[in-house]
């Protein structure tokens, strides 16, 4: 245990708190250190700390490799990344961020390396993000074997899986990576507040088909958080109306809708209403439209504002999950009961918030989720005295909505393409250039491999990730240009051609050419 004591010792004082006992942490730095082949899940509740085991771990493969040579953390996406490594960078000074659109060009050779799950997908295909022109080109195999080899002797943390679990467009991908690292008997852990029985059932059947050491760990009425995190005041109730109705001046306040368009349109709505009982320069927009910088910018006096009083807060799914803030009151859209409970996890965070108000609008728009899932996961609130960190006050909620078996989950698995992916990836003989062919022909038939079509708009030295939708909107509108695209963008069809022909490494780039709106981002 001394890594993890070494761990625990340097983030308390990167942060200034005073360490506190997390046994289910410490049971799982024992596990992953003491068996040569370990697949646990760590279900955790928000604000646990959950983080701290990549940090202890990565530290025991400094002194002790002999069971992995590294941590690769995974993470679901690229907002969730920033949070962590700003900590990891204050605490540890050895972590490394691998993430499309970023400027670095490594293996995953670092003590810690954070990623995103898209990214990982294709580093573990052999196929580097940053050497794809180039392979098509055909000039050189790029990392290929190299970048997977540095993933097979590591273990690997995937962290907040039920997102990827839950994305249509993620779960084959997922699914195929799972069973190929699970073939090669990797040390896994996985990581989440919210896991249904049906996923822990999938996990499990992977785990014992390949011989793994299989644990689920939860934390007991006696471990230290849930009884600080019992003690807590936390109310929740379902109600309908504007968000406005229901926030509370002289307290810190968030409003969390479910796309960016509703919370561009409340934040501009703040500004002129000055009856909410808010100074303008206390009133914040964070969505996922927002450069890098920008967003870091925002989170930064985001905690500053945590010592400083009131603020208003709007945001989108973008804060929902590893976005370091607390608040006393929170309106939020309706939404499956796993988000919500991410973005519950945002209220009286921190030691000393004894109490917090929590108001969920049903008849707000459902945005990008399931209709059902956001109406069973209402229907199953109503009557519930749910507290966001403790587990068994939730867990049937989550089954529930997110399934009992994982049947449910198998209805949503190309089992065709979860195929190809994992031959592409078990077989020595297809290198980078053929792995990019087959990316190739499935693109071409629409199949995405990853998360839908997203298209990479340039903005100064930095890039923001916008659907096909909204890159005709953009263009309509005049504020991108396509270079390298000598057509013009018409309709949506259109859009999802040049979306197409970024993914397949094609040179075509969109820059974005308007004004750049400090405070709203691309709107």
């Amino acid at each position: 245990m001394k890594a993890y004591n070494e761990a625990v010792e340097r983030l308390a004082r990167a942060k200034g708190f005073k360490p506190e006992k997390r046994p289910l942490l410490e049971e799982a730095f024992h596990l992953a250190t003491s068996s040569p082949s370990p697949f646990l899940i760590l279900q955790a509740p928000t604000g646990y700390g959950k983080t701290l085991l990549s940090f202890s771990l990565a530290i025991h493969s400094l002194k002790d490799a002999s069971l992995f040579d590294r941590v690769i953390h995974v993470l679901p996406m690229r907002s969730i990344i920033e949070d962590i490594q700003r900590t990891a960078d204050e605490a540890f000074g050895f972590s490394r961020t691998k993430m499309m659109g970023s400027s670095g060009e490594f293996l995953h050779l670092f003590p810690l390396n954070i990623t995103t799950a898209d990214t990982f997908t294709w580093d573990i295909l052999k196929l580097n993000t940053k050497k794809r022109g180039r392979v098509k080109a055909g000039r050189e195999f790029g990392y290929d074997y190299l970048t997977q080899a540095s993933i097979l002797t590591s273990l690997l943390i995937f962290d907040e899986a039920h997102f990827l679990l839950e994305d249509e467009s993620m779960i084959t991908a997922f699914m195929a990576v799972l069973e190929f690292l699970t073939s090669q008997r990797v040390p896994v852990v996985v990581m989440t507040a919210t896991l249904a029985c049906a996923h822990v059932k999938l996990f499990e059947r992977y785990a014992k088909r390949n011989g793994y050491e299989f644990h689920v760990l939860l934390p007991d009425e006696n471990d230290p958080f849930i009884q600080r995190e019992f003690k807590k005041e936390i109310t929740i109730e379902l109600n309908s109306g504007n968000p406005f109705d229901f926030v509370e001046p002289g307290r810190k306040n968030a409003i969390i809708v479910n796309s960016v368009g509703r919370a561009v349109k409340l934040y501009d709505e703040a500004l002129e209403r000055s009856n909410l009982g808010f100074e303008k320069d206390r009133i914040m927009l964070i969505h996922g439209r927002m450069t890098p910088s920008h967003k870091r910018e925002l989170i930064g006096r985001l905690r500053e504002w945590k010592r400083e009083g009131s603020f208003l807060l709007i945001g989108t799914q973008a804060v929902e999950a590893g976005v370091d803030f607390s608040v006393d009151v929170m309106v939020t859209d309706g939404a499956p009961i796993n988000s919500l409970l991410q973005r519950f996890g945002r209220v009286a965070r921190y030691e000393g918030e004894r109490n917090a108000r929590i108001t969920v609008l049903e008849d707000a728009s459902k945005g990008p989720y399931p209709k059902e899932k956001v109406e069973k996961t209402i229907e199953l609130m109503i009557g519930k005295t749910i507290h966001p960190r403790v587990p068994k006050t939730y867990q049937e909620i989550v089954t529930e909505v997110h399934g009992k078996s994982a049947s449910s989950l198998n209805k949503a698995v190309n089992r065709i393409l979860k195929g190809t992916l994992v031959k592409l990836m078990g077989d020595p003989t297809k290198r980078s250039r053929d792995v990019l062919a087959e990316v190739e022909r499935l693109t071409v038939k629409g199949v995405s491999i990853l998360r839908g079509f997203l298209v990479p708009v340039s903005v100064g030295k930095e890039t923001v990730l916008v659907s096909p939708k909204k890159l005709l909107e953009l263009y309509s509108a005049s504020k991108v240009e396509l270079r390298g695209w000598n057509r013009e963008l018409t309709d949506l069809n259109g859009a999802y051609k040049v979306a197409k022909a970024i993914a397949l490494g094609q040179d075509v780039e969109v820059v974005f050419t308007g004004e750049y709106d400090r405070e709203r981002g691309i709107v």
